[in-house]
């Protein structure tokens, strides 16, 4: 139940290498472990921390593109989930999945008194079950599941078929 996932920072595009490596020493104190850079004669995919600092510390001059991937994170108790989105929150992120269900902080938030009582499992099952019975009303349950993941219908259809597929595993049913 005390599982986060903070979500990719999205691309930012910065002027130079020094506001680039600023912000990356940022996202490396919020827990980034991997990034894409792209800059004057460099691309890097998934690049770890030591690849991206000496890739941004080569660039020539010019505009560099930074975005920090995905990650998750497991706490043996809610006391360190806490500590952890503290840290977060207090230099302004909020694009975090919290708990069981993963619920989007920056999305749902305003659905809860305050986070802690997000990450509580039962609050956070409850929300998760409230949301899909409601969005019901206007999808199967399929688009319902989809909407869950995401507005945007890419990324909501391919959630749909991430979890159609386990969906079909845990069942032993065959997709032929």
């Amino acid at each position: 139940p005390y599982t986060l996932c903070i979500n990719a920072t999205g691309v930012k595009t910065y002027a130079n290498k020094t506001e680039a490596m600023a912000a990356f020493t940022r996202f490396r104190s919020l827990g980034f472990v991997r990034f894409n850079v792209r800059g004057p004669g460099i691309t890097l995919s998934k690049a770890n921390g030591l690849q991206t600092a000496t890739a941004l510390g080569s660039m020539a001059a010019g505009p560099v593109t930074l975005e920090g991937l995905a990650f998750s994170r497991r706490f043996n108790n809610a006391n360190e989930t806490m500590a952890y989105l503290d840290r977060l929150f207090a230099q302004g992120y909020r694009n975090v999945d919290v708990g069981m269900m993963q619920i989007n902080w920056r999305v749902h938030g305003h659905r809860f008194s305050n986070v802690r009582e997000a990450l509580e499992p039962t609050n956070n099952l409850r929300y998760a079950v409230s949301y899909l019975l409601e969005h019901r009303q206007t999808r199967d349950w399929w688009g319902s599941v989809g909407r869950y993941h995401s507005g945007t219908s890419v990324y909501a259809n391919r959630y749909i078929r991430n979890v159609y597929a386990m969906y079909l595993r845990i069942h032993r049913v065959s997709a032929g």
